[in-house]
C-alpha cells in the first residue's frame, strides 16, 4: 500500500513542537509525514532562512497528498494552505481548542475539513459563517485523526 504523504502546515518555532508531535505522534505507518520543523532552522530568525528551505518546503508540498493544518499556525502557514486551496489536493485542519485561526477568513475559505475532538469546538466550528459550509468532523480521541484522514485519502485518490 502506498504511503499517505502528509505535509504538516504548524508554527515552526520551539515553542509548538510539542503540540505539532503529539498530533503526529497520533499517525500511524500508513503516513509519510513531513514537518517543517525538523527540516527548518527554526532556531534563526526567519529573515535569515535561504531561498534553500523555501525549495524542500515546496518539494514536499507538490509530493504531498493533502495538508493537515493544525492552528495555532505562523504567518507562513497561510501561503501554504493557499497552495493546498488553489490544487487538487485536500487541506485539512485538526484543532482542539485553538480559536485564533478562525478570524483568517481567507485560510477558512481554503480549507477542505476541519477534524476536531473537542465538542465546544466542533459547535463553534458549526456556527462559523464560512466553515459551516465545509465538511466539519468531530472525532472522540485524537487517535481517530488516523481513520478520517484516510477517508479523506481514499475520496482524492481512489
Amino acid at each position: 500500500m502506498t504511503k499517505i504523504k502528509i505535509y504538516i502546515i504548524a508554527r515552526i518555532s520551539g515553542d509548538a513542537h510539542f503540540w505539532t508531535d503529539k498530533v503526529c505522534n497520533q499517525l500511524d505507518n500508513s503516513f509519510e509525514i513531513f514537518k517543517s520543523k525538523d527540516h527548518n532552522p527554526w532556531n534563526e530568525k526567519h529573515e535569515t532562512f535561504s531561498k534553500n528551505v523555501f525549495d524542500i518546503d515546496l518539494e514536499a508540498i507538490k509530493k504531498s497528498h493533502l495538508g493537515l493544518m493544525l492552528p495555532e499556525y505562523g504567518n507562513d502557514c497561510a501561503w501554504e494552505s493557499g497552495y493546498y486551496a488553489n490544487s487538487e489536493k485536500p487541506l485539512v485542519v485538526f484543532v482542539d481548542a485553538q480559536r485564533e485561526w478562525l478570524r483568517d477568513w481567507m485560510v477558512k475559505g481554503g480549507v477542505d475539513y476541519v477534524i476536531t475532538n473537542n465538542s465546544s469546538t466542533y459547535k463553534k466550528l458549526k456556527d462559523d459563517p464560512i466553515l459551516r459550509y465545509k465538511k466539519i468532523i468531530l472525532v472522540k480521541k485524537l487517535r481517530s485523526l488516523n481513520k478520517e484522514l484516510k477517508k479523506i485519502y481514499q475520496k482524492y485518490y481512489p
